[in-house]
């Protein structure tokens, strides 16, 4: 009985965690790290202040566990890249699919990464490089794809074009919600490479 009570508490800890994370990242991609409060993702989740902190001791903390969270969404992406026979427009259709998916499932979600990159780049903090280093594992697993096409000249920064473009077809998403979808925008986005 003791221990059904305790399994029940550390699953509702657990669900009342990702409720906190889910949270922080959509008022991060919205509104960004430096200027989401504790008050506001308090409120937006209708817990206390002092009941977030029962969770993650301070707010850099919740900033550590939205990363790991959009972190392993970063993985997908390289996954699909690693799986693919070779860097071809079938590989770049396939990373939009899942991403229209990621994006219709949760858009703030989609561009996390980006906002929070936004936010720390040229700052000097430690999670500059560490936002960096999850962008490098896409970065390195496509352009591993891409070093095999003759039309690629830097398979590097092409990588790091894509993952750009990709990350402004979400903000367009989010931005012109209602007047297009992002299908819609990831097939303009297709488009220009057929044929070109």
């Amino acid at each position: 009985m003791l221990r059904e009570k305790t399994n029940r508490k550390d699953e509702q800890a657990k669900q009342t965690r990702m409720k906190i994370v889910r949270a922080a990242v959509r008022l991060f991609a919205r509104h960004g790290y430096h200027r989401t409060t504790i008050t506001d993702l308090a409120q937006a989740i209708g817990l206390t202040s002092g009941a977030i902190f029962h969770h993650f001791p301070n707010k850099e903390a919740i900033l550590d566990a939205v990363v790991d969270w959009v972190e392993r969404g970063m993985h997908i992406y390289s996954d699909i890249a690693d799986n693919a026979a070779r860097g071809s427009l079938a590989l770049i259709e396939e990373v939009m699919r899942v991403m229209c998916i990621h994006f219709n499932r949760g858009p703030e979600a989609t561009i996390c990464l980006a906002a929070l990159a936004t936010e720390f780049a040229g700052s000097g903090h430690p999670m500059e490089t560490r936002l960096k280093g999850i962008y490098q594992i896409f970065v390195d697993s496509l352009a591993r794809k891409l070093a095999d096409n003759k039309d690629v000249k830097d398979p590097g920064a092409a990588s790091m074009a894509f993952i750009g473009a990709v990350q402004g077809i979400a903000v367009q998403g989010l931005l012109r919600d209602g007047e297009r979808t992002i299908d819609e925008l990831a097939g303009g986005f297709l488009s220009l490479l057929k044929n070109w």
